[in-house]
């Protein structure tokens, strides 16, 4: 029996994912005795986040596409006939899984099991189900509100931990970190990489021949579908799933077992098969990574099949979905990467990266974009965006002309070019002068009265916020940018290692 059989999980994320809902959607959910069903049934979504570490497991929040229509409604203060843009709604259950998966890492972390989660996805459909293979233990959840269903699924396992020192779980100790080289990772071509995995571990286990494909055909994706996933998450965090059609993985299923297909018993053997190779190109990924000097560890595979439905890696910097024939097969690849913060945050400093564009900023600079940390140059940077378009403030003087970048040139727009004002156009430079107010929150925490009148010189306060973490910086209370805390003649300052996304900044407005 794993120890992980031991730990209490409801006591740690139930109470949790009831004040998520209400925080978030300003709905009072209940826990239910009933017996969950194996699906909420019709349109739902499915959103996800994977546990890698000492512990791999994933923790997936299922509500019906009207709920979450709702429950977005309920956010923005709207009717939910109103609510027309679905990446809002995607932001919203993928922040969701992010608060409910980073409370389980917690306590996981608490329960000397080191685990990080993996940037979350997104399942969505009208026929599929999702299944977690090779775990020590499952839970299912069910909530209710009004007369919806809210599943929430658990499924974790123990595994050894690297003793190499290379364990991404040490990569927030200064000093344990291996050097991490900036040629490869903006050498890395993740594309290419996991191209290569896919046609070497068809030709080597299967003897298919893969050839490219430009376009996937729409009936295909109509037709039942399997799809096996796996994650990574440490300083560089994604997924990959490879999606093969009904017949054609029980076909390479048999074809690896020696069998005919009509000896296949059930799903489990597809179910392996398309694990395992999810795992052998996440692994050969995840090698690259390694090679680079970023510490990173794959998840659990999990398995998903139906015919209506369709898989989205959210928060991702660098996405691809391509697609490769095998005779009259198709199968379809899906990968995203992200550098983890404490990584980027690591590269502002010079600590492990050097600046792909021009010299570091200075430690107290906020703006409006350049202040996301630096990216890979080649197949997991992009730039980061923001909902205003960027104004320089007036200047005294002429600016010195920059030297030219060793990227790219940028020229300043002709007078030709340039739109000219309507006279209703609002001049953004009135703005610019306007003081805000900046601040900066290490953490919450609610306590009971008693425990705030027993408070004297001394007592210590525990915040939500885990030590490393990076802090929230607000402008009117409004949350703009996270950064981490910095010391220079004695006085402190923030250093910005990443820019809110639109999702974060409307949720700060409900908090």
């Amino acid at each position: 029996m794993s120890d992980i059989d031991n730990l209490d999980i409801p006591t740690h994320v139930l109470d949790m994912i009831v004040e998520t809902f209400d925080t978030m959607a300003s709905m009072e959910i209940e826990v239910s005795d009933l017996k969950p069903p194996d699906t909420v049934g019709g349109s739902r979504m499915v959103a996800a986040v994977n546990l890698a570490g000492s512990v791999i497991g994933l923790i997936n929040i299922q509500v019906s596409a009207d709920l979450a229509r709702l429950m977005m409604a309920n956010l923005l203060d709207l009717e939910t006939e109103k609510i027309e843009d679905d990446a809002e709604i995607k932001d919203l259950l993928a922040e969701i899984s992010k608060i409910i998966g980073g409370k389980l890492k917690s306590t996981l972390n608490d329960a000397g099991h080191p685990c990080d989660i993996s940037p979350p996805s997104l399942t969505y459909g009208t026929d599929f189900s999702i299944k977690f293979l090779d775990m020590d233990r499952f839970e299912r959840y069910v909530f209710t509100y009004r007369e919806e269903l809210i599943l929430v699924e658990v499924s974790l396992k123990t595994q050894p931990v690297a003793e190499d020192g290379n364990d991404f779980c040490l990569s927030d100790v200064p000093g344990k970190l291996d050097p991490v080289d900036i040629e490869k990772i903006n050498a890395l071509d993740t594309k290419a990489r996991v191209s290569e995995a896919v046609i070497n571990v068809f030709d080597t286990t299967f003897s298919a021949q893969l050839e490219p494909m430009d376009t996937i055909p729409s009936e295909y994706l109509e037709d039942l579908r399997n799809v096996g996933s796996v994650s990574f998450a440490g300083d560089a965090t994604g997924m990959v799933s490879i999606q093969v059609g009904d017949q054609f993985s029980r076909e390479l299923a048999a074809a690896l077992l020696g069998m005919e297909v009509g000896e296949l018993e059930g799903g489990e053997e597809t179910q392996d098969m398309l694990g395992e190779i999810g795992n052998i190109v996440g692994e050969n990924l995840k090698s690259a990574f390694t090679d680079a000097g970023l510490a990173c560890t794959l998840s659990t595979p999990s398995f998903t099949t139906g015919t209506d439905f369709k898989i989205e890696s959210l928060d991702m910097e660098k996405y691809e979905r391509f697609a490769f024939r095998s005779d009259d097969n198709i199968i379809i690849v899906e990968m995203g990467v992200k550098l983890s913060e404490r990584v980027q945050a690591a590269g502002q400093q010079g600590k492990y990266f050097q600046h792909a564009i021009g010299d570091e900023a200075p430690e107290y600079d906020i703006t409006q974009q350049e202040a996301a940390a630096p990216q890979a140059v080649n197949e997991v940077r992009e730039t980061v965006a923001v909902d205003t378009p960027a104004q320089e403030p007036p200047q005294s003087e002429p600016p010195t002309q920059p030297a030219a970048s060793p990227v790219q040139e940028t020229k300043p727009p002709s007078p030709e070019n340039e739109a000219p004002k309507g006279p209703e156009d609002f001049d953004l430079d009135l703005l610019l002068d306007i003081p805000l107010e900046i601040k900066v929150e290490l953490g919450r925490t609610k306590i009971q009265i008693q425990e705030l009148l027993n408070l004297s010189p001394g007592s210590a306060v525990k915040l939500t916020r885990l030590e490393g973490e990076p802090v929230d910086i607000l402008a009117n209370d409004t949350l703009i940018a996270r950064g981490e805390v910095v010391v220079q003649n004695e006085k402190y300052g923030i250093r910005v290692t990443e820019i809110t996304s639109r999702m974060d900044r409307i949720r700060s407005f409900s908090v």
